[in-house]
């Protein structure tokens, strides 16, 4: 009877010790110096010098140490320890959701090595309901230093320690949707603002990596015609990868165009040969590829690339498809504006400038010439007896054959250089910074080369085609525009009066000009 007293008075003091612990870590709200916390607080109720706390890592599924009292030098290699649930004591703490507490470590198989000299140790899981946040393990040089009453403290200090962390993750999470929300609604003005197209998709990535911190993002479209992406717009990507085209199928990226999924690859090292991976960024670890739908069909894919293995949770990935889908929203809407563009300076059977078109760069380029001291040449070719070839064939035949001539004259010029179509079988272009010697090449070499053209899939067709071609410089046969045009149009009809398929030059017009 004379201890009861004694004990009595022990077990308020170590009541009152804990409750002063529950309530310093519940003061604290950011989780490192929580964590912090709790270690103080361990060591001050059970006098253990050796302490670790491990935080569980739901996407890897491990224990990650996240803070380390004692140890000695061992302290800094225990700093970057994870392990498994069921591996060593604490692992195996996680994993039953109860503590363990060993007397003698020498004879437990499951200990793994923290202390070189340690004999006793205690792992306590820090749980709310059957949710883990980590597990508290302290350890000792002493055999059975750990009593039942250190395991019940522990425990009851790692309760209300769970409690705090999962709180200060839940606050973290909560500010982090807010954040990801604010981004994507200044996204979603992005989209609505019509700027250029390629200063607003680097504006939606640099907001795409706020949301996803880890994240290099990259935007590649696709070419349907060859099956092959492109990046259109990148962040932290390499310099050659911006020249990459990866054909459907490919990589991650073309996996996704291949499939119409998101693909989220959480260890490249692991599964990058299953993928056939092709690098976007410096010692990237995981990717996600999210495709780009537009009126029901994939325009390209929003990629995003980690050196942290399986970066992409599952609130990332839904929050990149967010993301995608605002992109794929101005990028067709960019795609949409482009092709009313150039349909309103292209003629619609062959691909060719149209002739508004063609005079408008007609009198620019003449500006600029003038304004440099450069010569240009106009190249007029009207295909002779045009009709007698929708008359014997069929207008089917001959429109091919006005987009086969369209193909000869785009091989024929520079790209610097301006085809078109001005009137039905009359066509124009435009050498720029052009001689005489090479726009006299280039028309002879087009007078020929529509001598043998035939459709391929119509052998038995011989359309027998000729052009006529007149030739004028600029500033020689005319110091402006319509003068420019008048001269070579002349030229042509020499040509046409001269008996038809050969090149007359303005110059030679003479007087009669």
């Amino acid at each position: 009877m004379p201890a009861g007293p004694a004990s009595n008075s022990s077990s308020h003091d170590a009541l009152a010790e804990l409750y002063e612990s529950s309530r310093a870590i519940g003061m604290r709200d950011c989780i490192e110096d929580l964590l912090e916390e709790v270690l103080d607080q361990a060591q001050k109720l059970i006098k253990a010098e050796h302490a670790a706390l491990m935080l569980y890592d739901e996407q890897v599924d491990r224990l990650v140490t996240a803070c380390v009292r004692g140890y000695g030098s061992r302290a800094e290699e225990l700093r970057n320890r994870s392990v498994t649930l069921g591996e060593g004591l604490s692992g195996w703490a996680g994993w039953e959701r109860k503590a363990v507490r060993i007397g003698d470590v020498r004879k437990d198989s499951r200990y793994m090595e923290g202390l070189a000299e340690a004999r006793s140790n205690l792992a306590v899981p820090l749980v709310v309901g059957n949710r883990l946040a980590g597990v508290l393990n302290v350890e000792s040089e002493r055999i059975d230093a750990f009593t039942a009453e250190h395991e019940k403290l522990l425990t009851v200090l790692g309760a209300q320690a769970a409690l705090a962390i999962v709180a200060c993750w839940v606050q973290r999470d909560l500010r982090s949707r807010i954040k990801q929300m604010e981004a994507v609604n200044r996204i979603s003005r992005l989209a609505g603002e019509g700027g250029a197209i390629g200063a607003t998709l680097n504006s939606m990535l640099e907001l795409a990596q706020e949301i996803v911190p880890p994240a290099q993002c990259a935007i590649l479209l696709l070419n349907p015609e060859r099956s092959m992406l492109r990046v259109a717009a990148g962040q932290g990507y390499q310099a050659v990868a911006r020249y990459l085209e990866i054909p459907v199928g490919r990589g991650v990226t073309g996996r996704c165009v291949e499939t119409g999924e998101t693909q989220v690859v959480e260890d490249l090292e692991a599964e990058g040969d299953r993928f056939d991976y092709i690098q976007g960024i410096p010692g990237a670890i995981s990717e996600v590829a999210v495709p780009l739908l537009a009126d029901g069909r994939i325009i390209g894919v929003f990629n995003a690339e980690s050196v942290e293995r399986a970066a992409f949770g599952e609130q990332e990935v839904q929050t990149l498809e967010l993301v995608a889908r605002q992109v794929a929203s101005v990028v067709r809407g960019a795609q949409l504006l482009e092709e009313t563009r150039r349909l309103a300076v292209t003629d619609s059977l062959t691909g060719l400038h149209n002739r508004r078109h063609f005079t408008r760069q007609l009198d620019e380029n003449v500006r600029r010439s003038a304004r440099y001291g450069e010569r240009l040449a106009l190249v007029l070719l009207d295909v002779d007896f045009f009709k007698t070839v929708n008359d014997r064939f069929g207008h089917q035949v001959g429109d091919r054959a006005l987009q086969l001539l369209a193909g000869t004259l785009k091989e024929a010029v520079r790209e610097t250089d301006q085809t078109a179509r001005i009137g039905g079988e009359e066509f124009a272009l435009l050498l720029l910074r052009c001689d005489r010697a090479l726009a006299l090449d280039i028309a002879e070499r087009v007078r020929h080369q529509i001598r043998g053209l035939a459709i391929e899939e119509l052998p038995e067709i011989d359309m027998d085609l000729s052009a006529s071609v007149g030739v004028a410089f600029f500033p020689d046969d005319g110091a402006d525009p319509k003068t420019l045009m008048r001269v070579a149009d002349d030229a042509l009809y020499k040509a046409k009066r001269r008996g038809r398929d050969q090149v007359v030059l303005a110059s030679e017009l003479g007087a009669t000009r």
